[in-house]
């Protein structure tokens, strides 16, 4: 999660270049969202991509040509020969972070597990709070996840493996069997058969008393399965059905808004989460080895994606309404706040006091 402090400190730089930015490119606060898309309020990469832009030498940012120019630049001043450019010694005193530590090879590992966004369970082992520290990584949603775009360019697998191959650790070495402790003479062939018929009573005698348990466990089960098996079985058909629907409207525009209505009348019926809804269907899913589908974060991800046509369309009031319609358990909530915290800062009045309005009911206004 982006430190509050670094983002209020990333701002409040912008704020003082806002009127020198205003010279330099036709849509200024563009310029501001594709540089934070890159930095992600990373303070040392967005100050000094910012002093990039405003350097006499560099021409005028016409409208449409912000990704490309800014791309351009961070590709050729920061990551290209980035161990011998000037302006990323930034990126030279992470490397150093890791590569200073007593746990380089753990940390490496570790990282390539957060870069190829396989599940890391976060425990704050030290060497989880080491990589912290180096702020290579962040944790956002309850994850790991590589703290910025530069740092996934730079820190690649090309990087990662280089690195490996220098710090091999050998393997501990392991005693052959004549090192192991020799064992004891085993007992005379009287003892072990005395030993051997106790034991096969004492079996007979758990299996008997297991068997029966089993038995009346087995009744009870199907008894309460008896009773709740036809309201399951509703549960899950209708939400079966809907899950599907989310998977089309992800997919066809044209199905998005009648998806859209559906699930947020679910959730307004019900006072309770998609998931809490489906929770039978959930449960069904993983017990045949499936992992489920989250229902809500669906419904989230087609909200956002019909809130992006009105975004790309210019139609920021109602984009506003659409991403206030979000839940808070929507993995990317993060992301969403900071979009409204730079509307807020660069968009006009109408924008700013509209997010004001809905502030108290809107998960993304809550920041």
């Amino acid at each position: 999660m982006v430190n509050e402090q670094d983002k209020e400190d990333v701002y409040n730089y912008i704020k003082s270049i806002i009127s020198e930015l205003d010279k330099k490119a036709d849509r200024p606060n563009v310029v501001i969202e594709e540089v934070l898309a890159w930095t992600y309020f990373q303070k040392y990469l967005t100050k000094v991509i910012f002093e990039f832009i405003l350097e006499p030498s560099e021409s005028f940012i016409n409208n449409g040509e912000e990704n490309e120019r800014i791309t351009n630049l961070i590709h050729t001043r920061l990551i290209k020969d980035w161990e011998f450019q000037e302006a990323s010694v930034h990126l030279r005193n992470v490397q150093n972070i890791i590569f200073n530590s007593t746990q380089t090879r753990t940390l490496l590992e570790l990282y390539q597990k957060i870069l190829n966004e396989d599940y890391v369970p976060i425990n704050n082992s030290p060497e989880q709070q080491e990589l912290l520290a180096s702020g290579l990584v962040t944790i956002e949603a309850g994850k790991f996840r590589v703290a910025n775009r530069i740092y996934k360019q730079v820190f690649n697998q090309n990087w990662i493996d280089k690195n490996l191959n220098k710090n091999q650790l050998k393997s501990p070495k392991v005693n052959s069997v004549d090192e192991l402790v020799p064992q004891n003479n085993p007992p005379q062939d009287s003892e072990r058969r005395a030993s051997e018929v106790a034991r096969v009573f004492a079996y007979l005698f758990i299996v008997i008393l297991g068997v029966s348990f089993i038995s009346l466990l087995l009744f009870l089960i199907f008894k309460s399965f008896q009773s709740s098996s036809s309201n399951s079985a509703r549960s899950i058909s209708a939400c079966q059905k809907f899950s599907y629907e989310l998977d089309e409207a992800l997919k066809k525009p044209q199905d998005r808004l009648n998806v859209i209505k559906k699930g947020l009348l679910w959730r307004q019926e019900q006072g309770i989460s998609l998931n809490e809804q489906c929770e039978d269907f959930r449960k069904n899913l993983e017990k045949s080895g499936i992992t489920p589908s989250d229902m809500e974060n669906k419904l989230n991800q087609v909200l956002r994606q019909e809130a992006q046509i009105k975004i790309d369309t210019n139609q920021l009031e109602e984009a506003v309404d659409i991403l206030c319609k979000i839940s808070d358990e929507y993995e990317s909530m993060n992301d969403l706040k900071s979009i409204f915290q730079r509307w807020e800062l660069t968009r006009g009045t109408k924008i700013q006091s509209k997010i004001n309005q809905l502030k108290s009911s809107c998960p993304a206004a809550q920041y």
